[in-house]
């Protein structure tokens, strides 16, 4: 349980270090958010609005886009219905965006994170990485494999676990803890994975790594996912948080346990 908590404040810790030193680069998250949040979901509930619309008047009888004659009260519920289908889709749009997305944005935002990954760990260590275009895109890239395979696997063992609580609907609460504990691994690993990365670990070695301190990882992303339950937060917060909280905590890792000294 050690190993789970130092991970667990780690990512804090994180948050502390990238907001006091780094905190110029959040503008990144939140230009990316207002551009897909703002832009992209009020685009979309333009387009989704009318079609509810429909369906209310197939079941109601009112016309929505126009005059009921001079009946007060079908014109206030008509307001009343017009306003509230405009916030719920709005509402729920943004919510859904911001919940489904973030594997997007961890892709998207791959670059950044790779360099705050890095400059994290010249900070905090002293150890200067000389900037390599073809080694930074190779981060980069790296980064975005990492995300899609655990994108994967996660969606698999959703999956999974989907068919098996329709089989045995007793089992649901326990496979919902079990894969929130799935998607809080598979976020730490591909934090941890930009400082692992720096150090030439090949994939099937990362993976290794991963697994050997997968208890540091689990309480890294448990902090993760209590940040990310809240909207905003879950886009601009909590990633650049991970990138360095990812490093503070592979730094205070023991002998033989951090990516510096690993040789599973």
């Amino acid at each position: 349980m050690n190993a789970f908590f130092q991970g667990f404040t780690a990512f804090f810790r994180g948050m502390g270090f990238s907001v006091s030193r780094l905190g110029i680069w959040y503008i990144v998250p939140i230009a990316l958010w207002l551009i897909l949040i703002l832009g992209f979901s009020f685009r979309l509930s333009q387009w989704l609005i009318p079609y509810v619309y429909e369906w209310i008047e197939a079941q109601t009888g009112l016309d929505l886009n126009g005059a009921n004659g001079n009946n007060e009260w079908k014109e206030l519920l008509k307001t009343g219905l017009q306003w509230g289908v405009i916030i719920v889709v709005k509402v729920m749009l943004w919510y859904v965006m911001g919940r489904y997305m973030k594997y997007i944005v961890l892709i998207l935002l791959s670059p950044l994170f790779a360099y705050i990954s890095e400059r994290t760990e010249e900070m905090i260590s002293g150890v200067s990485y000389p900037f390599n275009v073809n080694q930074f895109l190779k981060d980069v890239l790296r980064g975005i494999g990492i995300t899609l395979r655990n994108m994967l696997l996660e969606t698999l063992l959703i999956a999974a676990g989907g068919i098996v609580g329709f089989f045995m609907p007793l089992l649901s609460p326990l496979i919902l803890v079990l894969l929130f504990f799935v998607n809080s691994y598979f976020m730490a690993f591909n934090f941890f994975d930009y400082a692992v990365e720096r150090k030439k670990m090949g994939v099937s070695k990362s993976v290794r790594y991963m697994r050997s301190n997968m208890s540091t990882l689990l309480g890294f992303g448990v902090a993760y996912n209590i940040v990310a339950w809240f909207p905003l937060l879950d886009w601009v917060l909590a990633p650049l948080s991970a990138a360095s909280g990812a490093v503070l905590a592979d730094a205070d890792l023991p002998p033989g346990k951090s990516s510096a000294t690993f040789n599973g």
